[in-house]
């Protein structure tokens, strides 16, 4: 019987820059699941390993993230192949791509040729739907994570195995939970792992946390400054400050404005189309500088804008006029990244440009659209009667090491810690 090799070209170990290469072990050619990116500690992005580009018949983008995305385009400096993935997805892409390649062009093999190449040779496909390729066929599922979000389960004669990319199992105000967990017989399980190790508080819990928190800020006559990333995050924030009838200016500002329009135009992405054109408007977009001047001078108010690591945008902006006063909140929604602006003021309350102390109060909420560890293995529990083998992947090791050995003691199913460079033989 072939068997079915992955190589772990990114995300064994990590957090991010998730690439796996799938294929059969008599053949040369395969497929390419994701291709992201990472950055190190100085900022500059960090590129998965390489296969050659000759011997990919297709990739398969599971949603829009850098993390998940960004190195693609290196594969379309020489040769072209076909790329699947939802018609939201790729709309996102262009302006992600296209802020990308502005900020950290320098350190990137690629220029934007590539990326409109790549952009070219995308064929949208719909959840539910199945694709034939030489050796496999593919079939997509919603994942949850973020509008356009998908899983693969790839099969072969034999066997079949899901390839999760990032997962969400609950309900937010912006997406609905991934819909494979009674998928059929599946063989193996290569799953992220990202929040292995963490269970999250119920969503309506910290909607009304957060929610609180803003509202004795502007009861204190404050501004709070939401830095968040521009997909998803932002949309999910001011639908959350719209169902609860925050009353006070809502502002938004950076990539999060193209990534409005996006959403409002791929509508059957978005679990409430309505509610989402409600929230838009009810909160007003900043244009341009005289804007930011402008809402600077209007108390009490609340910001969204990108990114949501502080690392750039319009949110370092605001941070610099904002952090010195006592009546101000940072409210962070997002991951923050070691080595991070944001997680430097979370962890040590400093704005790290000269180390300045941060006046302003700060407090993280978390809005996480990863599964924790107890959908993690809700997952696998609703699909351990056929599995033969677990593969861990994008999370830390440590977090890792610990999760596999509780699925293995519970499940008895081998369980596989992903390497970058690593075969991993099914």
């Amino acid at each position: 019987m072939k068997k079915i090799l992955l190589e772990i070209l990114g995300g064994g170990r990590e957090v991010g820059r998730l690439s796996v290469f799938a294929k059969l072990d008599d053949q040369s050619k395969g497929i390419l699941l994701d291709c992201g990116i990472n950055f190190d500690e100085k900022g500059d992005p960090q590129l998965p390993l390489y296969v050659s580009p000759k011997n990919v018949e297709a990739a398969v983008l599971t949603h829009a993230h850098l993390d998940h995305t960004g190195a693609l385009p290196l594969y379309f400096v020489t040769l072209s192949f076909p790329v699947l993935t939802t018609r939201m997805t790729k709309a996102i892409l262009r302006p992600l791509m296209e802020d990308f390649l502005h900020i950290s062009g320098y350190y990137l093999p690629f220029e934007y040729e590539e990326v409109i190449k790549m952009l070219r040779n995308i064929k949208t496909i719909n959840y539910g739907e199945s694709i034939e390729t030489n050796k496999f066929t593919l079939e997509f599922t919603d994942a949850g994570h973020i509008p356009g979000s998908m899983s693969i389960i790839l099969h072969t004669d034999s066997k079949s195995i899901l390839f999760t990319g990032d997962i969400n199992l609950i309900e937010t105000e912006l997406t609905t939970p991934a819909k494979y967990l009674n998928s059929n017989k599946v063989d193996y399980l290569v799953i992220e792992t990202t929040y292995a190790a963490t269970e999250h508080p119920l969503r309506e819990f910290e909607e009304k946390r957060f929610v609180e928190a803003v509202k004795e800020v502007i009861e204190n006559n404050g501004i709070v400054l939401v830095p968040a990333f521009s997909v998803s995050r932002s949309q999910e924030i001011l639908l959350v400050l719209t169902k609860h009838s925050v009353d006070a200016p809502i502002y938004y500002d950076g990539m999060v404005r193209e990534i409005n329009r996006i959403f409002l135009t791929h509508k059957k992405f978005i679990k409430n189309p309505s509610m989402l054109k409600r929230a838009l408007r009810n909160s007003y977009e900043i244009r341009g500088w005289q804007d930011r001047r402008a809402v600077l001078r209007e108390r009490p108010a609340v910001i969204v804008a990108s990114s949501g690591m502080l690392r750039g945008g319009p949110s370092t902006y605001y941070l610099k006029r904002l952090y010195d006063d006592p009546r101000n909140a940072i409210f962070l929604v997002s991951f923050q990244a070691p080595n991070t602006p944001g997680r430097m003021i979370l962890e040590q309350g400093i704005f790290k440009q000269g180390g300045t102390k941060v006046k302003a109060r700060v407090e993280w909420f978390d809005f996480s659209s990863h599964a924790g560890k107890s959908q993690l293995i809700k997952v696998i529990d609703n699909l351990k009667s056929s599995l033969e083998k677990i593969v861990l992947v994008h999370g830390e090791p440590e977090v890792q090491k610990l999760f596999a050995k509780e699925v293995y003691e519970r499940f008895g199913i081998e369980t596989v810690i992903a390497d970058n460079g690593m075969k991993v033989e099914l």
